[in-house]
């Protein structure tokens, strides 16, 4: 239920789209039921077209009553789900500080083995603003995608992240973070079995991340699945919070 409440929430525009649409074709047929109505003649055609508005009369009362539970589930549902169904919040969405370098260097895909080059540092950083959806971005693709936490999660101490790594000609994966759009940390990485090999994950665990680690705040989670060729699709990224885990009063 909670998904079919982001996945509503993410495509509200076309929805209220669809929904208008069809209250305009509605408002047509009933007006062409209403103007056969005035003119016909015989009794047979009289309730035919009698009908034809009723039933465009109680199908547009419908499209309005959709029309009002979407604004209900937007405005009051969406963003306090902790209150009502007892789970993790969605948060609005945030705007993250970004620092994009000027010029903006070339992005070099740096596969295990490999020395990582060293980055330019004459590049002087600009702060611009990021905007993260409310349901994340770019994880709607079922073979790279984070399916836990949440978008929104509120996280603290030790958890598992879970969700699906398994592109064409998979080679492996990395979970980051970042607070600064383009400054990604990694905190998770593909882990090799007994034989040596990285596999794909389908709908399992990615990795446990201590997220003690990381300072208290509001931070992006993305999961990049690399392909043979050093390739990879637009990463999944959540919006995600961390906070001090509790500490348990001691017992006087």
């Amino acid at each position: 239920m909670i998904d079919a409440i982001l996945w509503i929430s993410r495509n509200q525009a076309w929805i209220h789209l669809l929904l208008a649409c069809l209250g305009v074709l509605l408002l047509w047929l009933w007006w062409r039921a209403w103007r056969r109505l005035r003119l016909a003649r015989f009794g047979i055609e009289r309730a035919m077209w009698v009908n034809a508005r009723s039933r465009a009369v109680i199908v547009i009362f419908i499209t309005l009553t959709l029309t009002a539970a979407l604004l209900l589930l937007n405005v009051f549902i969406a963003p306090n789900l902790t209150a009502m169904f007892g789970v993790l919040p969605t948060l609005s969405a945030r705007d993250l500080l970004t620092n994009t370098p000027t010029p903006t260097p070339t992005a070099e895909l740096v596969l295990p083995g490999f020395e990582t080059p060293t980055p330019d540092s004459s590049a002087e950083p600009t702060a611009t603003l990021t905007p993260v959806p409310v349901g994340g971005a770019n994880c709607l693709n079922p073979q790279a995608t984070i399916t836990s936490p949440i978008p929104g999660a509120i996280l603290a101490g030790e958890i598992e992240v879970s969700g699906t790594a398994n592109v064409d000609n998979f080679a492996f994966y990395v979970v980051e973070i970042s607070t600064l759009g383009d400054n990604w940390l990694t905190v998770l990485t593909s882990q090799p079995d007994a034989d040596g090999k990285i596999l794909p994950v389908v709908n399992g665990v990615l990795g446990q991340w201590n997220t003690a680690l990381q300072a208290p705040g509001d931070y992006a989670l993305r999961l990049v699945v690399y392909n043979s060729s050093g390739d990879f699709s637009p990463p999944c990224t959540i919006p995600i919070t961390i906070t001090a885990p509790i500490t348990p009063s001691p017992t006087p």
